[in-house]
């Protein structure tokens, strides 16, 4: 199940790169809500799963109702946003497969992925909608990483990450102001 997760974070990451528009953004925020379910779940811990799934879904409905209509994927130009997708994808398998060692091999690449590919949405900057919704999405798998880290399961971790993310998403996308103005 895990793997599956994995695969399905690497591909919400890669919808919101991918996306410009308000349809596009919800649903790559919600393919990482559901990985994030996903890859808490197969860690082992539930109500985690359950915590950062309706906090994913709620952010990703509140993406849904804001920002520029359509699903704005693959706008003329992003072709240097697919391949950075994909690269990123190879390497972060690489790193989860090769480089580190133990289990959980599609926690480490399902995380990993995000956090690549949505910082790298961040420092391409664009639409302010865009830019909170890759900040969501950071904050779900900063709250899939952290959760383990509290022995006895990290449930405030998860719920931290989960409020984050809708508030985030519940922001209005202000354009900014031309200078001088």
């Amino acid at each position: 199940m895990s793997d599956v997760a994995a695969f399905v974070a690497w591909l919400g990451g890669a919808v919101i790169v991918l996306s410009d528009a308000r349809r596009g953004l919800a649903a790559g925020l919600a393919l990482i809500a559901v990985a994030a379910a996903g890859l808490t779940w197969a860690a082992g811990d539930l109500a985690g799963a359950l915590v950062l799934l309706v906090g994913g879904l709620i952010a990703a409905g509140l993406r849904y109702t804001m920002g520029p209509d359509g699903w704005g994927l693959m706008q003329p130009g992003s072709t240097p946003r697919l391949l950075f997708s994909v690269i990123a994808g190879l390497i972060t398998l690489w790193i989860a497969a090769a480089v580190t060692t133990g289990a959980s091999g599609g926690l480490r690449f399902g995380t990993i992925a995000i956090l690549v590919l949505l910082t790298g949405r961040l420092l391409q900057g664009g639409a302010p909608v865009a830019l909170l919704t890759a900040t969501a999405g950071l904050a779900l798998a900063l709250g899939v990483i952290s959760g383990p880290l509290e022995p006895g399961g990290g449930i405030a971790f998860y719920v931290i990450a989960a409020l984050v993310t809708a508030g985030v998403s519940a922001m209005p996308a202000i354009p900014p102001r031309p200078s001088g103005t």
